[in-house]
């Protein structure tokens, strides 16, 4: 029981500063929230990549969905590296 209140709280604590940052970008401008959104990209890319690439030469089961997995890491970090992840700011 106490080990499911402390996951619990962890998840509720981590959501909050989730929900505090992203309260905080809303008020930055639209050049830097582009730069932001591209680093997330290139991150959620690299994630994405690594670990379908890590899954995919551990594990016996399930190898096509870990292949999906990094594919779709490739697919972002493709469009982010090519400009199509973001939209076009002007100002």
């Amino acid at each position: 029981m106490f080990d499911g209140l402390v996951i619990f709280f962890a998840v509720l604590l981590c959501v909050a500063i989730i929900h505090w940052v992203s309260l905080r970008l809303i008020k930055t401008s639209k050049v830097r929230a582009q730069k932001i959104r591209t680093i997330f990209g290139y991150f959620y890319g690299i994630f994405f990549l690594i670990f379908g690439l890590v899954r995919f030469f551990e594990f016996d089961s399930y190898k096509v969905l870990y292949l999906i997995q990094a594919g779709i890491g490739l697919l972002v970090l493709i469009l982010v590296s090519t400009g199509k992840f973001n939209e076009e700011v002007k100002e």
